[in-house]
């Protein structure tokens, strides 16, 4: 397992799942409109109004191109404990190595080459992945990582296999399978 592969997991999950920037008075009619327009356009196949509906995405885009003051202050009117929760898994990512860091921007692309309703599947999984018991999860991860290795032929025929099946539950299966088409393939 490369280093960082479980702190990538969690920090995609977190900025995958949760609006980074919720509790911002300012202007969130205006995103509503916006992320219903970009919502339609994004149906329409429009890879960046897929992105742009995903506010934790552009929030991690967003803070990393910031200074720390300008981070600040982005980050100000937020609650206390929202602003410490979101500066604490930014700092985590800027803590990985750059190898790692750089594996986030491929398995976001290729979520976003995903249909929508794909995506979602996808990022479901990353929060029930985030969600399992920690023994639990070390086993997952490293079945991704086995998985991530594969070509595509043999990665379904070990997802099709009697001893997949009996090691993982169904929901671990199908938690599997989506997280294996967009988790990078190990160096």
């Amino acid at each position: 397992m490369i280093p960082g592969r479980a702190v990538i997991f969690s920090l995609l999950g977190f900025f995958l799942s949760s609006p980074v920037f919720a509790g911002q008075n300012a202007g969130q009619n205006q995103a509503r409109a916006g992320a219903a327009a970009a919502k339609r356009e994004a149906n329409a196949g429009n890879k960046a109004a897929a992105q742009a509906n995903h506010p934790g995405e552009q929030a991690l885009q967003r803070l990393s191109r910031m200074t720390p003051e300008e981070r600040q202050k982005a980050l100000a009117s937020l609650p206390p404990e929202r602003r410490r929760e979101i500066l604490q898994k930014f700092r985590q990512f800027q803590n990985l190595p750059p190898t790692a860091r750089e594996r986030v921007t491929p398995e976001l692309e290729r979520l976003h080459s995903l249909p929508p309703q794909r995506q979602n599947q996808v990022r479901r999984s990353l929060q029930q992945f985030n969600a399992l018991p920690d023994d639990r999860k070390a086993v997952v991860r490293q079945e991704l990582d086995h998985l991530s290795a594969m070509p595509d032929d043999d990665r379904r025929s070990r997802m099709n296999s009697e001893e997949f099946r009996n090691r993982y539950s169904p929901a671990e299966q199908q938690m599997i399978s989506n997280l294996s088409t967009v988790v990078a393939p190990t160096d």
